[in-house]
């Protein structure tokens, strides 16, 4: 099965910085795609595991550098040792859903990252 799918924004940098922000802030990008500001928050991200297999293997495809590691029953996903994660965002203005992919995590010690990898329009996935 092949989706079709368009990065919609390239890797930025969203957050660099210590833990205390990294979960307590909400950090915001402008999307291009429907001209409205996509709101962030760490501990509202998924896992990109609770995403549909052929959607993986097509997001995995798109974006370079995301690696899978079995661990005992679920299989993890990271990019540069920080763990991938989701979200989907309503564009209202277009009436369109975006699906937001996202490294977080630790970098080193006391020293936390969250880099968007890319946006896509998640109505052309469905």
């Amino acid at each position: 099965m092949s989706l079709k799918m368009k990065n919609l924004k390239k890797k930025e940098m969203i957050y660099d910085g210590f833990e205390d922000e990294f979960y307590k802030l909400n950090h915001t990008i402008k999307s291009s795609c429907c001209d409205e500001k996509i709101t962030i928050s760490v501990s509202s991200l998924k896992n990109l595991n609770k995403l549909d297999e052929h959607l993986r293997v097509a997001i995995k495809d798109r974006i370079k550098g995301i690696k899978e590691f079995p661990l005992s029953t679920i299989m993890t996903h990271n990019y540069d040792d920080l763990s991938v994660m989701y979200d989907i965002y309503d564009c209202k203005m277009k009436n369109v859903k975006l699906l937001a992919i996202l490294a977080v995590g630790e970098r080193q010690p006391a020293r936390y990252q969250v880099i968007l990898l890319g946006i896509f329009k998640y109505s052309e996935m469905n």
